[in-house]
Parts: C-alpha cells; sequence; structure tokens
C-alpha cells in the first residue's frame, strides 16, 4: 500500500515508522495486566483489573527511564510544594535509599491491609505480583506497610 502513495506521503510514512521503530526500541512495559482507573471505595480513583488474573501473575515493574528517584539530599534541596507532591505520589524505598515517584497508573494502586498485589521479594527493583486470583473488576490494592510506615501512612491519612 505505501508503494501505491505520492512520493512525498511515502516518505512521511517511512519516516513515521522509523520513528516508531526508534520508540519501540526503549519502551517500557510497566503495567503487565489491562486495567481501568474507576472510583475506589477505599481512596479516590483505583486501579481495577480489566480481565481475569491468576495468583503470581505479574502485574507491574518499574521504568528505569520514565519513574522518578532522587536521593534524600536532592530531596531536602527541593521546594516546599514538590515535596509535598512527592510525599503525596511517592514513597522512599529503604532498599535503594532513594525518594521514588511512579510515572504510570500504578500510583492508583490504593492501599489495603489485604492487598491484591505484594512486592515480589525476590527483585531489588518493584516487581509487583498477584497476591491470589483477582476478578476482572476488582480493585488493585496493595499493603502500603511493604514500603511505608505506619507513621508515613497517618501523615496521607491513611488507616492501616
Amino acid at each position: 500500500m505505501v508503494g501505491q502513495l505520492p512520493l512525498k506521503q511515502r516518505i512521511l510514512v517511512r519516516f513515521q515508522a522509523r520513528q516508531q521503530q526508534r520508540f519501540c526500541d526503549i519502551v517500557f512495559i510497566m503495567i503487565h495486566v489491562r486495567y481501568k482507573l474507576d472510583r475506589s471505595d477505599k481512596h479516590g480513583i483505583g486501579l481495577f483489573a480489566a480481565e481475569e488474573i491468576a495468583k503470581g501473575k505479574l502485574i507491574y515493574t518499574a521504568s528505569p527511564l520514565l519513574d522518578v528517584n532522587i536521593t534524600q539530599e536532592r530531596f531536602e534541596s527541593l521546594h516546599d510544594r514538590e515535596k509535598q507532591e512527592i510525599l503525596w505520589w511517592g514513597y522512599f524505598d529503604k532498599r535503594t535509599n532513594m525518594w521514588h515517584v511512579d510515572f504510570d497508573v500504578s500510583h492508583f494502586i490504593n492501599h489495603a491491609k489485604i492487598g491484591t498485589v505484594t512486592q515480589d521479594q525476590n527483585h531489588k527493583e518493584t516487581y509487583l505480583v498477584a497476591t491470589r486470583d483477582i476478578k476482572e473488576g476488582e480493585e488493585l490494592t496493595q499493603n502500603y506497610l511493604e514500603f511505608e510506615t505506619k507513621e508515613d501512612l497517618r501523615k496521607r491519612g491513611i488507616k492501616d
């Protein structure tokens, strides 16, 4: 089909294909299941399964390209408003000794005492797996105490 297009359009199509190929070379898949965002009975907006998910299935991996990781020293140098955003959307990862903020929709995974996802301890980077079979339409949740303290949760108004 490309060969039937006028020369100017063929060049544009080839250029776009090359650009897409370059983009594909650096894509990091972060959410590995189909999902939707919806109102949560836990807190604001939540991340919900848009498919049946088996126990142990990989749900999420962090993106070294897109997620934000900053040192405590850099965090302390930020404006108070920037700190508030990081405190709200991110967390301090004790394993890496860095502040982490997710770029993608994983920050809509709400807290639950018994989460539907958990950090796989066999991986240093963030690597979430299903704790049990999850039904389509069920909210994906994680026990935030896996990476935050009760005091951190209290400061953010999250009940344990």
